[in-house]
């Protein structure tokens, strides 16, 4: 029998060292890697949400190319003129309004921002135009586009910065003629779209033809 202190024993009994690996650090950068892509890929989801359903407002903003978008407008009953940003160049696509909206029709002379602007609220595209440099043959075109339908409305906008202009509630797109694409685009994806606060409200009321900014005061409600 071997002895206790025999060195063939002693190293038989006893339990081998442990072994350290290597810490995984490949596998640690895989796993950063991957959890920066899912996030990635959330935030894009998220920041695009509805892109694909054609019935969104995602989607319709992204087919209108330098298509402008206003949010957080205001929505309240004010009497009297309101105070839109650049009204002087730019009809205003939103914000308080008249308690009367604008009936949707074709308008020969100009109407007010007030009671338009009520209009697009409850779904209306406001398609303008600039008297002097807008065509005869393009004011032509928008009349037929627009007559007819009750969720669309025409105006001479006098001062407006571009030729013709196509106002829905929170979105606004500027071109030179008629026959630009995107004027038949944004008519077919704004009339009673998903912008309106207040989709499916009649847009009838008033067919007073004013100065511009000059609504008839009317009570708040």
């Amino acid at each position: 029998m071997a002895k206790r202190n025999d060195p063939v024993s002693r190293a038989r009994g006893r339990k081998p060292a442990p072994v350290k690996k290597p810490f995984p650090m490949g596998f640690a950068v895989g796993c950063v890697a991957l959890v920066a892509a899912l996030g990635g890929i959330v935030a894009y989801a998220v920041a695009n949400q509805g892109i694909g359903d054609k019935s969104s407002l995602k989607y319709a903003q992204s087919q209108v190319s330098g298509i402008q978008n206003t949010s957080g407008l205001a929505r309240q009953h004010v009497a009297g003129t309101v105070s839109y940003p650049n009204k002087a160049d730019t009809p205003p696509n939103g914000g308080n309004h008249n308690v009367n909206p604008e009936s949707c029709q074709v308008y020969t002379q100009p109407i007010a921002n007030e009671n338009a602007v009520h209009s697009l609220e409850h779904g209306a595209v406001w398609v303008t135009y600039n008297p002097t440099t807008a065509s005869a043959a393009d004011i032509a075109t928008l009349k037929t586009l627009v007559n007819g339908n009750p969720y669309r409305m025409l105006s001479p906008y006098p001062g407006l910065k571009s030729p013709i202009s196509l106002q829905a509630w929170g979105e606004r797109v500027l071109v030179k003629k008629a026959s630009d694409p995107r004027v038949k685009r944004f008519l077919d994806l704004f009339t009673s779209g998903p912008q309106a606060p207040e989709l499916g409200s009649p847009c009838t009321g008033t067919t007073a033809t004013v100065p511009q900014a000059s609504a008839s005061p009317s009570p708040t409600k």
